[in-house]
């Protein structure tokens, strides 16, 4: 699968200018990090930022409302997150964006998924 998520720039006030994102992969970091997440990695003008995406979150969903997310979901659900974190002037690059579950639904009722 080559993109996901269509390239996009945001207006980011902590780092001064527009910047370019990309998105990289999506995949399971329970083996790779031990870290009980869906990770969706992004480069951010060429620096790496991952999305982490909790899997209790995910379970929470799918045991008490019923609902599924796919990975094309679960990527622009990060992305949306991404986007907002570099509008509020953070800078995500080489760092990991933790999405919980309240996040995860707010997120995914803005884009019509929930």
């Amino acid at each position: 699968m080559s993109y996901m998520v269509t390239p996009f720039q945001v207006s980011s006030r902590g780092l001064g200018e527009p910047v370019k994102v990309r998105f990289v992969h999506l995949f399971p970091a329970i083996a790779t990090r031990h870290s009980d997440t869906i990770d969706c990695v992004f480069l951010v003008e060429g620096q790496h930022a991952t999305v982490a995406i909790s899997c209790a979150a995910l379970t929470e969903l799918r045991e008490k409302e019923g609902k599924y997310l796919g990975d094309q979901q679960l990527a622009e659900i990060a992305a949306l997150a991404l986007r907002r974190t570099l509008e509020q002037g953070y800078n995500a690059a080489q760092a990991e964006l933790p999405i919980d579950a309240d996040q995860l639904r707010a997120l995914g009722r803005e884009l019509g998924y929930l």
